[in-house]
């Protein structure tokens, strides 16, 4: 089964047009359309939608419904049981390195004594790609200039 498919049925077990699901969810009615014509559409959304239908994100309906998206986005079959187990050790990995990660940088944030604002700050940074490249330049100058006697030289285009 694709998850188009899933989504639809659990949809109409609701008794919920498109537009009914549409006004709950507060979007357009092409967004439920398009989740079951299977255009691309992210997860978020596909949970967003699964809420407002009433289905709890620890709900079997969803994790189906997950597994199904990502199989259909990844192109691996992962109701081959010893593809869904290597893909549960992997993701099992990557949750302890992620929650070391995060008790690293709390311990981090403690020890340099961040303020409310300077972490904001940091949460803002790390969601925009484009803030986050100019924290890692700002962190590149600090690291030259901690091993170099002299501060950097910054280099100013010229015109010509």
């Amino acid at each position: 089964m694709h998850y188009t498919q899933l989504f639809r049925q659990l949809r109409e077990i609701r008794h919920l047009s498109h537009e009914a699901l549409a006004r709950r969810a507060k979007c357009h009615r092409n967004t439920v359309i398009n989740v079951e014509s299977g255009r691309p559409v992210k997860f978020g959304t596909l949970a967003d939608l699964m809420e407002k239908m009433g289905y709890a994100p620890e709900s079997d309906e969803m994790r189906t419904l997950a597994l199904l998206w990502l199989e259909a986005v990844s192109g691996i079959s992962f109701s081959r049981p010893e593809i869904l187990a290597a893909a549960r050790k992997q993701a099992a990995a990557y949750g302890r390195g992620a929650q070391q990660a995060a008790r690293q940088l709390a311990e981090a944030v403690i020890a340099a004594g961040l303020t409310a604002d300077q972490i904001r700050l940091l949460v803002f940074a790390a969601r925009q790609p484009e803030v986050l490249a100019i924290v890692e330049a700002v962190r590149d100058l600090v690291e030259a200039a901690a091993t170099e006697d002299s501060a950097p030289q910054l280099k100013v285009a010229e015109d010509k």
